[in-house]
C-alpha cells in the first residue's frame, strides 16, 4: 500500500484523470469516483480503487469514503474536481441554479469531514 491516500472526484477525464495521474506517480494510492465507468478504467491502470457514483448524492459519497477506509485505511488528500459557478448575468440566476452549484461546489465536501465512515454504521 502506498504512503499516502487520496479522494479524486470526477476522474474520470480531463483535469480529476490528470491530477489522479499526478498522485499516482508521486506515490498516492488514489481512490476515484466519476458518474462513467471509465473511471474503473483509470483506477485500475493505477492501480488504485473506483466508484461509479455522484458528488450530489450522499449515499455515493459515504460509499467512496468506506472505500478508502476499507482499501486504503485512511484519507490523506482530496482532490473535489466538481462543479461550477452558476453562469449568466448575477442578478437572474435563479434560487435553484445556485443551490445547484452550492451542491457541486461545497456542501459534497461536509461529507468528507463527518465523523468517520464507521462511526456512521
Amino acid at each position: 500500500m502506498a504512503g499516502k491516500v487520496a479522494i479524486i472526484t470526477a476522474a474520470s477525464r480531463g483535469i480529476g484523470a490528470a491530477c489522479a495521474m499526478e498522485l499516482a506517480k508521486r506515490d498516492y494510492r488514489v481512490v476515484l469516483m466519476s458518474t462513467t465507468e471509465s473511471v474503473l478504467d483509470l483506477a485500475k491502470e493505477l492501480d488504485g480503487v473506483g466508484l461509479v457514483g455522484n458528488v450530489t448524492n450522499a449515499d455515493d459519497m459515504l460509499k467512496l469514503v468506506n472505500l478508502a477506509y476499507t482499501s486504503c485505511g485512511r484519507v490523506d488528500a482530496l482532490v473535489n474536481n466538481t462543479g461550477h459557478p452558476p453562469k449568466g448575468d448575477l442578478l437572474v440566476i435563479s434560487d435553484d441554479e445556485w443551490h445547484d452549484a452550492l451542491d457541486l461546489l461545497l456542501l459534497n465536501c461536509l461529507l468528507y469531514t463527518s465523523p468517520s465512515p464507521r462511526d456512521r454504521g
